[in-house]
């Protein structure tokens, strides 16, 4: 299994160093509209405005704030007032043992909450199972309760199922949030009503596999989009070498009102 903090910080650090970007940490308050179609960048709650040419939320679990109406709040964050369909929360919870060992494959187990063991090149092992009913988030981000009951449970079973990892050291605990659209595909692409808006989410537990497909095809579309004119072109065919991001085309929630 891939780690995925690891993987992020990676991901980010090649960012900055090849590309030059920047990362900002900040609770986003809202989209600011240079016009009814149009933004001109993402409000934070400090006051500032960080200028974009176009603006790519991928806010997992908590989406469902962007489709918010803006009068109305959720878990503390106001509503964007955008047109995206309702994004749920899958609750996983998980244990992280330390192997004597180093695995190689993963194991899926059905009863006993259904528990998931993905092993670490680094003998680390990942358990997970226990999942609970897709919901609306209302924790905020980096505050998800870890339940020492859920975990115990998780710890239990995979320590009946395996004899290899009965006297594992337990490396950490931990929670998240697995996000969903309606019909259970992701949401990638233009948001409907806005030139220069975009999404990506609804990836499931998938999402560190899918985010560099799903990067690559959103980054063609977006300089397709609002790029300069040398790239600007139509968006209705995929360039080659790139996903067909149709099927999942936040307007398809839209077309089905």
């Amino acid at each position: 299994q891939v780690h995925s903090r690891k993987l992020c910080e990676a991901l980010m650090a090649a960012a900055t160093k090849l590309a030059g970007a920047s990362f900002v940490t900040a609770t986003a308050e809202g989209l600011s509209m240079s016009s009814e179609t149009t933004t001109n960048g993402l409000r934070v709650d400090d006051g500032v405005l960080l200028e974009a040419d176009a603006v790519i939320l991928a806010m997992g679990p908590w989406t469902h704030v962007a489709g918010l109406p803006k009068a109305k709040t959720q878990c503390g964050l106001g509503g964007f007032g955008l047109a995206l369909p309702p994004v749920v929360g899958t609750k996983y919870h998980a244990v992280l043992l330390q192997s004597p060992t180093v695995l190689s494959q993963a194991v899926f187990f059905q009863g006993r909450g259904d528990v998931e063991v993905y092993p670490r090149p680094d003998g680390e092992v990942y358990c997970t199972a226990y999942p609970e009913p897709a919901a609306i988030v209302e924790d905020l981000p980096g505050e998800t309760a870890v339940l020492d009951s859920v975990c115990d449970k998780i710890l239990g079973a995979v320590r009946d199922l395996s004899e290899g990892l009965r006297e594992a050291p337990i490396n950490a605990k931990q929670a998240c949030h697995l996000p969903s659209v309606p019909d259970g595909a992701p949401l990638i692409g233009a948001i409907p009503g806005l030139a220069n808006g975009f999404a990506a989410v609804g990836h499931g537990c998938w999402g560190i596999l899918l985010a560099p497909a799903t990067g690559k095809s959103l980054a063609d579309a977006v300089v397709r989009a609002v790029g300069p004119s040398p790239l600007k072109q139509d968006t209705t065919t995929p360039a080659e070498g790139v996903v067909d991001l149709r099927p999942f085309d936040p307007s398809r929630f839209v077309r089905g009102r």
